[in-house]
């Protein structure tokens, strides 16, 4: 959560569409860091199926809610389509 918080900041902090594209493999290897991690979480109950705590749920939702908000700044930052 950290390295995708100080990736996000990192954009954000990035004044050109330059330093934002010389960003973008990070960010995008940041995200699917953060997916994998996500699909991690699960864990067995005995019976086939995944169960999660109450706790990780919470983390989860956190990390999803960080990504799409990480992912909306980006597009936000892009310039617009030109015709």
């Amino acid at each position: 959560m950290k390295s995708m918080q100080a990736m996000h900041q990192k954009m954000m902090d990035a004044k050109t569409p330059d330093e934002r594209q010389a960003l973008m493999g990070e960010h995008m290897k940041a995200m699917q860091d953060g997916m994998a991690m996500m699909g991690q979480m699960h864990t067995s109950d005995g019976k086939g199926g995944a169960r999660m705590s109450p706790e990780m749920m919470s983390k989860r939702m956190d990390m999803m809610e960080m990504m799409m908000q990480m992912a909306m700044d980006r597009d936000g930052m892009k310039p617009p389509a030109t015709k």
